[in-house]
């Protein structure tokens, strides 16, 4: 098959083309080879790095699982743009698919990349919560379930005024349920994405990422539409 109609043959190199979803600044769309950052279509090579292996994705897109080798990590002018944009409050959008239960690190934003040796964190578990070293602690009441295809909404660090920021989280249509915290979010320098970093079992599990949308951050009512 030629490059140019196989979707799969920017998985490692060169760049490539597709549609940006509407008001995203970033897309990888591990499914159709699109990646998308700093104004430009990217390589998924000059996103992800650390222990990324490009063979983890394919037509169902980037799988990570406790027992493959893949376990990715941010970099480039993603890394950029995904730190300001926690500074800023960021919403990201997970497409996700597994032939079993959930569970494992979805994202961990952290000061060093290891849950071992971090100062400050904030972690996103893929089966409903997000949490922090400090107090944030949001634990989903109907947590995403099952096998299928699953739309997961984060919204990170959203000031909402009177040094009060918000955090939600939406799956599969549902309402989003919120919390707000008393301070802002740390500054942090490193990002993974399916696992903790140090090897501590927090790795996905029979998991395939389809997709990564990030946004400035949003109302959690609009978050449900995202994840329809």
């Amino acid at each position: 098959m030629s490059m140019l109609l196989n979707p799969y043959a920017f998985a490692t190199g060169g760049g490539g083309g597709g549609t940006l979803p509407p008001g995203a600044t970033s897309f990888l769309d591990f499914v159709n080879g699109f990646y998308y950052a700093g104004g430009s279509w990217q390589s998924v090579s000059a996103m992800l790095g650390g222990g990324f292996d490009p063979s983890a994705i394919s037509g169902s897109g980037m799988y990570i699982d406790f027992s493959n080798a893949n376990r990715p990590t941010v970099i480039g002018v993603l890394l950029t743009q995904l730190l300001a944009g926690l500074a800023a409050g960021v919403t990201l959008l997970f497409e996700v698919s597994t032939a079993s239960s959930l569970g494992g690190f979805l994202i961990f934003i952290s000061d060093t990349g290891n849950l071992d040796t971090a100062g400050d964190g904030i972690i996103v578990s893929v089966d409903g919560a997000i949490s922090d070293f400090i107090a944030l602690g949001l634990y989903i009441g109907t947590p995403v379930s099952g096998s299928g295809v699953h739309k997961i909404a984060i919204t990170l660090n959203r000031d909402i005024g009177g040094g009060d920021y918000e955090y939600a989280w939406s799956n599969d249509g549902d309402a989003a349920e919120t919390q707000s915290v008393s301070y802002a979010a740390p500054i942090m320098s490193d990002v993974t994405i399916g696992h903790d970093g140090a090897g501590n079992g927090n790795t996905l599990f029979q998991t395939y990422i389809r997709s990564i949308t990030i946004y400035p951050a949003m109302d959690p009512a609009d978050l449900p539409a995202l994840t329809a």
